[in-house]
């Protein structure tokens, strides 16, 4: 009994068995492996492998740009250089002749006229000497006048008035130059200007020579720089300049050219170039460094977007717009940048179109497919 029980127990297992690998298989379907029935039509009537070209299967996507167009300008080439200002007139002041300063009649920093005393040397030898040489002019007169008188009457020879006129002049011959030596005494300005620093005093001994203190004519300030040869040829006197120094922040001069030298300079390739500036409220101080910019008229040249420029081992280029919506590579050379446009030396036309947006990855002939900007 036991053993018919056991029996009916296993055949139940292996049914249960059988019918679970059955129901498996039916829920599984058919293996791709081991399927032989051809690929059945998609809803749009194309097998799989035929909805898509052959060269996108193959991973060649047109690559979405952003254009813009190539704008030809008339460029003008600025020259920018770096100068230092000078007085349009300058001078160090020194003796004439050596003596002890009686007084110095000028502060530092003071504007000064043309001819005014700014130090007095001690004179009293000079005073004595022009007093005793007017006394011989004076002593010269009265005799050539008496002499005239004389002869008037006949009672002197002619010889004598012409000895007493010669005389006269000898006398006052050397009263102008006594006093010529009293006047080297006083020190006076040679021109309107601006005072300098002195470390003279009253009471110093001033040799021959030695320099009392600078004077500069503000007026104007000449500003020298240099510019490249290339452009050398296209400044002209009278050119306007603009000018600024940090000094000034913000502040903007305006001058023009008023000097140009003779020739380059062999060893820098290099013109010199003077500018003056004007300086009419005193702002301006010899010695300042300036930053000059002259704007030269220039030729028509492509301006491109900054975003246009590329560049490889072979240097700067851009993609421009060729035939079948395809990019080409065209090589540039950067004459100049303006805040985000640049322009070039390049085989471009006006309105020609370059990528903007979308470089990555382009090569010569490449399909593109325009985004909007």
């Amino acid at each position: 009994m036991q053993f018919g029980t056991k029996r009916i127990v296993a055949i139940g297992a292996v049914v249960v068995v059988a019918a679970a690998v059955v129901v498996f298989f039916l829920t599984r379907g058919p293996s791709p492996a081991t399927s032989t029935a051809p690929p059945g039509p998609d809803r749009a009537g194309q097998t799989p492998n035929s909805a898509q070209p052959p060269n996108q299967r193959r991973g060649a996507i047109s690559n979405r740009v952003v254009l813009a167009k190539v704008q030809v300008q008339t460029i003008g080439d600025r020259v920018a250089a770096v100068g230092t200002g000078r007085a349009i007139r300058s001078l160090t002041i020194s003796a004439d002749v050596a003596g002890v300063i009686e007084d110095i009649h000028f502060k530092p920093g003071e504007a000064v006229k043309a001819g005014q005393p700014l130090v007095k040397l001690k004179s009293e030898a000079e005073d004595i000497a022009v007093k005793l040489a007017q006394v011989k002019v004076d002593e010269a007169d009265a005799n050539l006048k008496r002499y005239e008188t004389l002869s008037e009457r006949n009672a002197v020879a002619a010889v004598q008035v012409a000895q007493a006129r010669t005389a006269v002049a000898l006398a006052r011959a050397d009263l102008e130059a006594k006093q010529y030596e009293l006047r080297r005494r006083t020190v006076l300005a040679p021109f309107d200007g601006i005072m300098g620093l002195t470390t003279l005093g009253k009471g110093d001994y001033l040799t021959q020579g030695a320099a009392i203190a600078t004077i500069d004519d503000r007026t104007s300030l000449v500003v020298a720089f240099v510019v490249s040869e290339r452009v050398a040829g296209t400044l002209t006197l009278g050119e306007e300049v603009r000018a600024t120094t940090p000094a000034l922040a913000g502040a903007v001069i305006r001058g023009k050219i008023t000097a140009l030298d003779t020739r380059v300079d062999a060893a820098s390739r290099t013109l010199r170039v003077e500018a003056t500036l004007p300086n009419d409220q005193n702002r301006l101080i010899a010695g300042m460094t300036f930053s000059v910019t002259v704007q030269i008229p220039g030729e028509k040249l492509p301006v491109v977007p900054g975003l246009a420029i590329q560049w490889d081992r072979n240097g700067a280029f851009v993609w421009a717009m060729a035939a079948a919506a395809t990019v080409k590579r065209v090589g540039v050379t950067i004459r100049r940048r303006e805040n985000d446009t640049v322009a070039v030396e390049a085989a471009l036309k006006d309105g020609d179109q370059v990528v903007i947006e979308g470089t990555q990855g382009l090569r010569e002939g490449a399909s593109v497919t325009v985004a909007q900007n």
